[in-house]
């Protein structure tokens, strides 16, 4: 347990002098690190589960860009653009 708690804290001093060199709270600059680590973990997740949506839904990258081509077509017609 020793051998643990050593490298932990030498990485939360480092972390805490780095952080009061650039003149910011330690204990903010982990919490918006920490904040940032959730918000990217939950991008992953949901690029996932819009891969596996995609996968399930039988589109190929072509039908997605033959319908968004179609949709902008339409939306063009409407404001009178050829």
């Amino acid at each position: 347990m020793t051998q643990i708690k050593a490298p932990i804290r030498s990485i939360r001093e480092q972390f805490e002098d780095a952080a009061r060199r650039h003149r910011r709270d330690p204990n903010k600059m982990l919490a918006d690190y920490m904040q940032e680590c959730l918000e990217i973990w939950q991008d992953q997740q949901l690029d996932k589960e819009i891969a596996e949506q995609a996968r399930r839904s039988g589109f190929k990258p072509a039908d997605a860009v033959r319908l968004v081509r179609e949709v902008r077509q339409v939306k063009g017609q409407r404001r009178g653009k050829p």
